[in-house]
């Protein structure tokens, strides 16, 4: 009994067992054929056709534009607030020369220093626009040809009076001193600028 149960059970394996051998043979000779050959398809060939660049300028002129009917007005003088300030300088030399002018032609006959040109002193435009007042010594040396050397302040209480006393003083001219027919420099010469708001 135990053997025709065994039999009976093997058939139906075995039946089962080459039954998907079988399909397995015919999956495996289904995917061996060759694939099939598709429509070919050529790619035309691009070509790019040849051209010279070329840079072009620009160079017309530009319009030239039209001419204003009227001219623009004219503009009116500024007028300024201290244009009524006159400004004065009073040149008061400290030496006084006791020779009499004839002799500035040479050096014919000896004699004092004499002043010749005395170029006043130009007002400050600071000190003038502020109402300042004051006077400013300088000294310096009078050479052999009658001009200055070495101009220095002496007495300035007003700094601002300085400068412009300076370069009155570079400009004056003396009929030089005279010893012995010889003309000789004479240092330490002083003279005072005085500087006065008009009244």
């Amino acid at each position: 009994m135990t053997l025709a149960r065994l039999i009976s059970s093997l058939i139906p394996a075995v039946a089962i067992t080459a039954g998907l051998l079988l399909l397995m043979h015919f999956l495996i000779n289904a995917n061996i054929k060759a694939p099939e050959e598709g429509e070919a398809f050529k790619i035309p060939e691009i070509t790019m056709p040849e051209r010279e660049i070329e840079t072009e300028y620009d160079t017309k002129k530009p319009a030239k534009p039209d001419e204003p009917e009227q001219p623009p007005p004219e503009l009116p003088e500024p007028e300024f607030q201290d244009a009524d300030i006159e400004a004065t300088v009073s040149i008061q030399p400290t030496v006084k020369a006791n020779l009499d002018v004839g002799g500035i032609g040479g050096f014919a006959s000896d004699g004092d220093y004499l002043p010749i040109v005395k170029v006043a002193a130009k007002y400050p435009q600071r000190a003038a626009a502020r109402g300042i007042e004051g006077y400013c010594i300088v000294m310096y040396t009078v050479t052999k040809t009658g001009e200055t050397r070495d101009v220095v302040v002496d007495d300035c209480p007003e700094s601002i009076f300085a400068r412009e006393s300076i370069k009155a003083a570079e400009r004056f001219k003396y009929k030089p001193k005279v010893i012995n027919g010889e003309p000789v420099e004479v240092p330490n010469v002083r003279n005072r600028f005085t500087f006065e708001m008009a009244k």
